[in-house]
């Protein structure tokens, strides 16, 4: 009988989803002219120079990097909390795009997928502070700070 999946292994792989996902728009950034402009922001298209898509291109690539350690160290804090806060910046960017800016419109394919995405991701990653031990099995918890003032300190001071 196979196991039942987990909300951690639930996690993962919506994580390395989303990375494989953020890895592929990074290369239709890096090679497809004009991709900013007539997928995300539609009304300013004015605003959106090459450069502009390649610094996008490589944003993207940053947060599908760290999306995709994520799912493989799910139960890292440090890293967890980073791609958490990655989608909260990414939801912050896309919506004042959409209402402060007004260069994209919420209407647009290409708006509606990170928006969806984000919002999903932080809901999920959220709950997962309370459903996901942050403690590896593999490694026995150990109080440093006894062992040292116990004198059984496994490096020995010179």
């Amino acid at each position: 009988m196979a196991n039942k999946p987990t909300f951690k292994n639930l996690t993962r792989m919506w994580l390395a989803l989303v990375g494989i996902m953020g890895f592929g728009n990074s290369i239709q950034c890096f090679f497809s002219e004009g991709y900013l402009s007539k997928r995300l922001y539609t009304v300013g298209q004015d605003n959106v120079s090459d450069l502009t898509t390649r610094l996008f291109a490589v944003w993207t690539l940053l947060t599908a990097g760290l999306r995709f350690m994520c799912a493989f160290n799910v139960t890292n804090r440090t890293i967890y909390s980073l791609t958490l806060f990655s989608f909260v910046l990414a939801m912050v960017h896309f919506l004042m795009e959409v209402f402060f800016y007004k260069t994209a419109m919420i209407s647009s394919p290409g708006m509606i997928a990170p928006l969806i995405i984000s919002a999903v991701s932080i809901t999920t990653m959220t709950l997962g502070y309370y459903f996901i031990d942050d403690t590896d099995p593999r490694f026995p918890e150990v109080d440093e700070n006894k062992e040292i003032l116990s004198g059984k300190s496994r490096k020995k001071w010179k």
